[in-house]
């Protein structure tokens, strides 16, 4: 395969990917961060472990920064202290339960246990 059939077909899967997901809206919620030290670790990793379990995709922003809600990496760059409100944004499917679940985690505080699965 040449270089050219390589971006064909690159073309072609992009295209139907965005045709899939145009089938499902996207969903938001607003959280504000209520743990003390913000959103280290620990919590990021909570987030990145439950959305690589969603079949959707899930993203969390901080004003026009986006990142990708399965990347413990990209969480912990927002940066997200006590008191700043995320955006959770999810399209495709399962979305609705995969926000549900998220934001359980979140108004949870992040003490495992206590986020109930809607």
């Amino acid at each position: 395969a040449d270089d050219h059939d390589t971006v064909w077909r690159t073309s072609r899967i992009l295209n139907e990917s965005a045709v899939f997901m145009s089938q499902y809206p996207l969903i938001q919620r607003e959280v504000t961060i209520n743990v003390e030290n913000g959103l280290h670790l620990v919590p990021c990793s909570m987030i990145a472990q439950l959305a690589r379990e969603a079949p959707c995709e899930i993203r969390l922003s901080k004003g026009s920064q986006v990142v990708d809600a399965k990347n413990i990496f990209d969480i912990l760059t927002l940066s997200a202290e006590k008191g700043t409100v995320l955006a959770i944004q999810a399209q495709g499917e399962g979305a609705d339960m995969f926000l549900a679940r998220l934001g359980a985690l979140f108004d949870s505080n992040f003490v495992p246990n206590t986020a109930e699965n809607p």
